[in-house]
């Protein structure tokens, strides 16, 4: 009987959904489906938006000085070790060190396996002291300011932190028609998510501009004339008429009214095909949730 309830509930939605679709684009003269949105007073803020990765500001690759035997192996894949630590002796004798301290990332070694010149034998990491770098392009140049703080994003996790930009290489890497540069924000002694690591892609934040405390207003109930003016719907008795407004930033979603509009105001849109979809879809979702109560 469930099955039989949710096939009906199913269909019924859908066929209301037909019903909405044809009203909106055949209604014409006899009205035409609005929906409200309401001026509401908020703060807004808008950012540059870079992809980077992060790093480590000091490694150390060590390879075999010669062809050998590996005799002896002194440490374990991810210990940490201090600068001068010896790895591992080989059989003519010499004793390999690392000449900095840090985490023993990579050991391709084990007693006894032979070696020849050149081979990779450790990666040792200093996971202290990383880094992250991000591209910008040169028409954003202008948001780098050595010491200005930057939102950092890991794209794997979703974790966020803050840290100050902290150089920038002025020598540009070209890309198809667009020139990009390389800045740095050094993370020593930024409290990093215990899951970042080096090589990790990350997203960078830096502010671009922000408004507090003004007129705020979903910017799909905006609308343009041919000449690019701006402009809303509402309700005048039992007609619509437009509003011009001008508008300041926007971050995507909502879109600061400098004029033209206040708090509280409401105005009339019509919404997307795409609007309608999901809202059917949400209604559909939370009458099959009711149903199998």
């Amino acid at each position: 009987m469930k099955k039989k309830r949710r096939g009906w509930i199913v269909t019924l939605i859908v066929l209301a959904a037909v019903v909405v679709a044809a009203t909106v684009l055949l209604n014409g003269s006899r009205g035409v489906q609005y929906a409200e949105a309401t001026a509401t007073m908020g703060d807004i803020t808008t950012y540059f938006s870079f992809s980077g990765s992060i790093d480590v500001n000091s490694s150390l690759t060590v390879t075999a000085p010669a062809d050998a035997t590996v005799s002896e192996v002194y440490v374990r894949a991810n210990s940490v070790v201090p600068k001068n630590a010896r790895l591992m002796r080989l059989s003519d004798g010499s004793v390999i060190k690392t000449d900095i301290a840090g985490e023993v990332t990579a050991l391709d070694v084990v007693p006894d396996g032979a070696v020849k010149a050149g081979d990779m034998l450790a990666e040792i990491m200093d996971l202290s002291t990383m880094k992250a770098t991000f591209q910008v392009d040169e028409f954003d140049i202008s948001a780098v300011e050595i010491g200005k703080t930057a939102l950092i994003t890991l794209d794997g996790t979703g974790a966020t932190f803050e840290g100050p930009i902290t150089s920038l290489n002025k020598r540009a890497t070209q890309s198809g028609d667009l020139s990009y540069y390389t800045a740095t924000i050094d993370l020593s002694g930024v409290t990093l998510p215990a899951e970042a690591l080096p090589g990790m892609q990350i997203t960078v934040k830096v502010l671009n501009k922000q408004a507090q405390n003004v007129v705020l207003l979903e910017m799909d109930a905006v609308s343009f004339t041919a000449y690019n003016v701006p402009y809303v719907m509402i309700r005048d008795g039992k007609e619509t008429k437009t509003v011009d407004i001008q508008v300041g930033i926007n971050d995507g979603a909502n879109v600061e009214i400098t004029s033209g509009l206040r708090n509280g105001d409401t105005v009339l849109y019509v919404p997307s095909s795409t609007d309608y979809f999901e809202n059917m879809m949400a209604a559909r979702r939370e009458t099959l949730s009711s149903g199998a109560k």
